[in-house]
């Protein structure tokens, strides 16, 4: 099922290859996680939200990829059948980002030397 293969696929893609990411895409990662959040356990418009992310972010080609590189792919061990994971993704989503804060990946300007 497509659905089910975009989220499986971006899930993929935070977690297995982060490069992808740009800065503005890291820095919006939290809004992401509410807009899922919202959206209960609806996989359909979770699927549809996390593909248009994608598109927004210049990982519109990185999400096709992983989809189809990896088609009928099993859920990693470690992640629980989709019905439970539409509940945890903002969860997963922002266990990412808190993850690139810490090595770095996400930096904030300094701005202490600009002048007011």
């Amino acid at each position: 099922m497509k659905l089910h293969k975009n989220i499986v696929a971006f899930l993929s893609l935070l977690n297995e290859s982060p490069e992808f990411f740009q800065m503005e895409a890291w820095q919006d990662l939290p809004n992401l996680a509410t807009e899922i959040e919202n959206l209960a356990d609806n996989e359909s418009a979770i699927a549809d939200t996390i593909k248009n992310w994608c598109k927004k972010h210049g990982l519109g080609k990185a999400l096709r990829t992983r989809r189809e590189v990896t088609p009928g792919k099993p859920l990693p061990s470690t992640l629980e059948p989709l019905e439970n994971l539409t509940k945890t993704i903002p969860d997963i989503i922002m266990d990412a980002y808190k993850q690139a804060q810490k090595t770095g990946t996400i930096t904030t300007a300094d701005t202490s030397n600009e002048s007011r």
